[in-house]
């Protein structure tokens, strides 16, 4: 089982990864800040950074549920870093 490290000693599986971005640019547009308004509301959201400014949010498959639902999760890992990070996997 591959997993991927985002930081503060959280991991996930990388067949549960749906999609990772930049948070700066998640907040940017109305649609992304109403999805992550929902995901709070349904305390969807984790804060895996230990209370900094986060760098990525992270979308990963609940696996418990059917129909899209997903976990949100705050890193302070860069999406160039993840990249990096699941790149390495891929070639060991």
């Amino acid at each position: 089982m591959m997993v991927l490290h985002i930081g503060n000693g959280v991991t996930v599986r990388v067949r549960d990864l749906i999609a990772f971005f930049d948070f700066d640019s998640m907040t940017v547009a109305s649609i992304s800040r109403r999805f992550l308004s929902d995901a709070e509301k349904k305390k969807r959201i984790f804060d895996c950074t230990g209370g900094e400014l986060p760098r990525s949010v992270l979308l990963v498959s609940d696996g418990k549920e059917k129909g899209g639902a997903c976990r949100v999760l705050f890193s302070l890992l860069s999406t160039a870093a993840l990249r990096a990070r699941l790149a390495s996997d891929e070639n060991d």
